[in-house]
């Protein structure tokens, strides 16, 4: 393949990735992205992120960036960090194979730029995609240590990822630990165990210590604050949710819609498999795909419920996928059919999931808005059953500026209700407050990794 010709289908690719984005990136904010702006819009300075946000959802150049934009900047500019740091993302996952395999290249292109687990994650005003970057930039710095014969003087551009990936998200941390068990059993295959730990630390001190700096001053802070560290909704460790957290991510990762445990059990025989294909970051594969997550199992870490706590998962599996198919591709006999129609299907599958993203827009709380304007055009009293739909309904308003007053307590006289609601939580059909009734007029189920739940009341005449 000729150097134009993969450029110019690489650049489809990526203008393919960032229009999923954008397009993704419509609608109001959900309830983390809404949290996160009147997070930032109560603190008023770029010091009080680091200084007063002691939140988990405080995803810190995320919350620069909210804070740079503005409380009330349409939501697809809110989201614009991720849509950009995402779509650069594509690039360097191609960046990773180009030099030995340009079909691995190109498939690990097109996985980033269409899995749905990226293309949400990347169109989110949250810390994930930049993140993501980070990780996948220290992913080729330590593949081509390793394949060059190692040059310390990579460190500083570690310690820049490390530290980066942290301040955008603090579960960069797990990557940091893969990165690191790659490199040390990597090294041990050729040198033995003493040599490579020696290698490993001469390496990743300084990156080290760039993550440990950033850790400290999330705790520092946390710790002088009068509420401490908080977390918005901590769930303990349950199997089942783990179990289900884990079969959603790949599911979301591959574009595969049904719920099935046969994810976990092919995701396992290609990881066995794999090295029969020449892959060689095998390490990196078994550490991030199966260690991590036994890991937290073993730990039973806390709300570890969520997909998007294994993004680590995400990127190793599709970059696992794309080496392994790139070189069954790469050497030409039937198979190739085979391993193009896997791609194809995956294919297939991603595009279909983020086609209804892009439809549902995780509900879209603007709505909302629209509703109560359309009926109240100059401003409205509406009334909450819980303190959770107050960030959403302010951010939209202020995005529409649309003038609200939300009561969450006592029986002040309100026209509309707003109700939101979590998975697997069901809405009344006629709701009373203060002894008056309530209507339905408008709602929105969220499809995906992400989302709100609403429906919106109006006081019956």
């Amino acid at each position: 393949m000729g150097n134009r010709r993969y450029f110019v289908i690489l650049l489809g690719i990526v203008a393919l990735g960032l229009a999923l984005r954008i397009a993704s990136a419509q609608g109001g904010l959900w309830l983390d992205e809404a949290w996160s702006a009147e997070l930032v819009r109560q603190v008023r300075t770029p010091l009080g992120i680091f200084l007063n946000i002691n939140h988990d959802n405080n995803h810190h150049l995320n919350s620069l960036w909210l804070h740079f934009v503005g409380f009330d900047a349409p939501p697809v500019l809110q989201r614009a960090l991720s849509i950009v740091t995402s779509t650069i993302t594509i690039a360097v996952a191609a960046a990773l194979f180009r030099k030995r395999d340009r079909y691995a290249a190109l498939i690990a292109a097109l996985l980033f730029a269409i899995s749905p687990m990226l293309v949400d994650l990347g169109s989110a005003a949250r810390g994930y995609a930049p993140m993501t970057l980070a990780l996948l930039a220290a992913i080729v710095l330590i593949d081509r240590w390793l394949t060059d014969g190692g040059d310390e003087r990579i460190r500083l551009r570690l310690a820049l990822c490390f530290g980066l990936g942290a301040l955008s998200q603090l579960t960069m941390l797990f990557g940091c630990i893969a990165l690191m068990g790659w490199v040390f059993f990597s090294l041990a295959r050729h040198a033995g165990w003493v040599e490579a730990g020696r290698r490993t630390v001469a390496l990743f001190w300084v990156p080290v210590l760039a993550l440990a700096v950033v850790l400290a001053a999330v705790a520092g802070a946390a710790m002088a604050s009068e509420t401490g560290f908080q977390i918005g909704d901590y769930r303990p460790f349950g199997f089942l949710l783990f179990l289900r957290a884990i079969i959603d991510m790949l599911g979301f990762t591959i574009g595969w819609p049904i719920v099935s445990p046969w994810l976990i059990v092919l995701s396992l025989i290609l990881l066995t498999l794999a090295p029969l294909a020449g892959v060689r970051s095998i390490a990196f594969y078994r550490l991030s795909i199966v260690a991590f997550p036994v890991a937290l199992a073993f730990l039973h870490v806390g709300n570890t419920g969520m997909p998007r706590y294994y993004l680590l998962v995400t990127v190793a599996l599709l970059l696992l996928i794309a080496e392994t198919f790139g070189a069954v591709i790469a050497r030409g006999r039937g198979r190739r059919f085979v391993a193009i129609g896997i791609i194809a299907g995956i294919a297939a599958g991603s595009l279909w999931q983020d086609a209804d993203q892009i439809r549902n827009q995780r509900g879209n709380p603007d709505s909302v808005i629209a509703a109560m304007r359309g009926r109240q055009p100059a401003g409205a009293v509406i009334l909450l059953d819980r303190r959770t739909g107050r960030a959403i309904l302010t951010a939209a308003a202020a995005h529409w500026h649309y003038p609200i007053a939300i009561v969450e307590h006592g029986c002040r006289p309100g026209r509309f209700l707003f109700l939101d609601r979590f998975t697997g939580e069901d809405f009344p059909v006629a709701p009373r407050r203060c002894g008056t009734p309530y209507r339905p007029i408008a709602s929105a189920r969220a499809h995906g990794l992400s989302g709100t739940h609403w429906t919106l009341y109006e006081r019956r005449p």
